[in-house]
């Protein structure tokens, strides 16, 4: 009990309305890899949950594990995830922590706010960004991805190429964090989110359920593998389904459904 009061005592210092960047540079490689780092944070807690989450998907580890080339394409995927988020993610975290983050915001309505704002921005980023490697001139950097292409499993989730992840997973919250200027409780939290439901969406014992319970403007679990399966339809990820918000505004898009040759 002792140490869990201390740790939420610990969250509240980091957190709290007086909460500060810890004093470093922006390239400080020692503290990035730090628990200074909310970055260090995010990692082992995606990576606890995707482990939790692939122990709840045997069965579709075991169908992977089984297709052409499976044992190696899987041992590619952890080490994607290893790189992608051990390296790449904290010091994207940390860059963002001191290039952009401003104190503490006065009221939960902004923090809330901002919260949205961010995850938003990610929303319209990781979907650029994704539309754009589904050409033929991209999808060279997307195409690891789509070897899970009818067996998925939630390690998928961040097992994309190194200019994917740089591209469709950490670009859009390094602009979105540069023109919005977060606090470090709401970046944290909006990172939070999109991670997990990265997760969540290529964990296919939820799709049913997904499906069932989403709202039409949210990705779920059955939009994404539909993706997986086809290439030409549900871009949207992990969030916001801009592809429902674009066709509510300006139709269905006449590429829904096409063809789509990898290169």
């Amino acid at each position: 009990m002792a140490l869990l009061l201390e740790r939420l005592d610990a969250a509240a210092v980091r957190f709290g309305a007086n909460a500060t960047v810890p004093p470093a540079a922006p390239l400080d490689l020692n503290a990035a890899f730090s628990a200074d780092n909310d970055g260090v944070v995010m990692t082992l807690a995606t990576f606890a949950m995707t482990l939790l989450l692939e122990l709840a998907s045997i069965p579709s580890v075991r169908l992977i594990l089984r297709q052409r080339n499976g044992p190696t394409l899987y041992l590619q995927a952890i080490y994607y995830n290893l790189v992608n988020n051990g390296v790449l993610g904290p010091l994207s975290y940390w860059f963002v922590l001191h290039m952009f983050v401003r104190p503490a915001l006065s009221s939960m309505l902004e923090r809330a706010a901002m919260i949205c704002a961010i995850l938003l921005g990610h929303a319209v980023g990781y979907y650029l960004g994704h539309r754009a490697m589904h050409t033929r001139r991209l999808y060279w950097a997307h195409k690891f991805h789509h070897q899970f292409k009818v067996n998925v499993s939630p390690v998928v989730a961040n097992a994309v190429s190194f200019a994917e992840y740089a591209i469709a997973y950490m670009l859009p919250f390094i602009a979105g964090c540069a023109l919005l200027r977060p606090d470090r409780a709401s970046l944290f939290i909006a990172v939070g989110v999109v991670s997990l439901n990265n997760l969540l969406i290529h964990t296919p014992v939820l799709s049913e359920l997904s499906g069932k319970l989403l709202p039409w403007w949210a990705v779920s679990t059955a939009d994404h593998l539909e993706h997986h399966h086809s290439l030409t339809k549900h871009w949207a990820a992990p969030t916001l389904s801009i592809d429902r918000l674009l066709a509510c505004a300006f139709g269905k898009p006449a590429s829904w459904g096409k063809e789509f040759k990898e290169a």
